[in-house]
């Protein structure tokens, strides 16, 4: 049997390992509906800076998210819109929390169609607001939020008679730029993306109408790519995903934030 030497040209070792590393790998994201253009941008722009990671995103409310990674869905990373998912599943042993961090803040606002003259959480009670679209408050996080805010201001339980649920925020939005709801809760970021057919009217003061607005993330216990998920969160949180986060009107927390209460 003649034996053949492999001789390696200057380089070409190099050259060998980088082919071997140019098959793109794809990391699963499962993150809270209110997040979806801005991480749809950051995906792009992640992939941009690591071509060899492709990202693709599971978008719904935080609390069908969750149930879907206790079922054992293979998630790399969930990111939630409140504490509370991430705390069940934390819990649970279902998440990594060396790696959980609050990325992103939120406001709570109160939105119209454009040409209504509603300025005011009480004036939800006027008879002329037949339907009032919220998100549903059992699995989503921006329903607790406006509930909590309808509470403080005392009109749960006769505002209550005129709800609209929706599956998750987006839903709620469309329900009253579509003309489907006389009024909705949604978060700012959402009021933003269909500024054309919705206004603001009223805006909810955080820790004082409701507690303050978070979004944790964090890399699965079991996740595919654990590593590539952590990279994901890192450039969530770097420069690049900041710029991206606050373009569409997300607050900024300090890179250091206090452990909310509970949701």
């Amino acid at each position: 049997m003649i034996m053949r030497k492999i001789i390696l040209l200057p380089g070409m070792f190099c050259f060998i390992c980088l082919a071997g590393a140019v098959q793109a790998e794809t990391i699963l994201v499962s993150a809270a509906a209110s997040l979806t253009n801005a991480f749809r941008d950051i995906g792009s722009a992640f992939t941009r800076q690591y071509p060899a990671v492709k990202v693709h995103f599971n978008f719904g409310s935080s609390g069908a998210l969750q149930r879907q990674i206790e079922q054992g869905a293979p998630v790399d990373v969930f990111a939630a819109a409140a504490s509370k998912e991430m705390n069940l599943l934390q819990k649970e042993g279902l998440t990594n929390p060396a790696t959980r961090k609050i990325f992103a803040e939120n406001r709570l606002v109160l939105i119209t169609p454009m040409k209504s003259s509603i300025h005011r959480w009480r004036d939800l009670l006027l008879p002329v607001i037949t339907k009032v679209a919220i998100s549903d408050p059992a699995s989503v996080p921006s329903g607790r939020y406006a509930e909590q805010t309808l509470k403080k201001h005392g009109i749960w339980n006769a505002v209550r008679q005129k709800m609209v649920l929706g599956e998750d925020v987006r839903q709620t939005l469309a329900y009253v730029a579509q003309g489907n709801a006389k009024a909705g809760i949604v978060f700012l970021t959402d009021a933003y993306i269909d500024a054309g057919r919705v206004k603001v009217a009223c805006t909810a003061i955080p820790g004082k109408d409701h507690i303050p607005i978070v979004y944790p993330i964090a890399v699965l216990k079991h996740a595919p790519h654990p590593l590539y998920g952590e990279k994901f969160i890192q450039f969530v949180d770097g420069p690049a995903g900041r710029v991206i986060l606050k373009r569409y009107g997300f607050a900024l927390p300090a890179r250091k934030t206090a452990a909310h209460k509970k949701l």
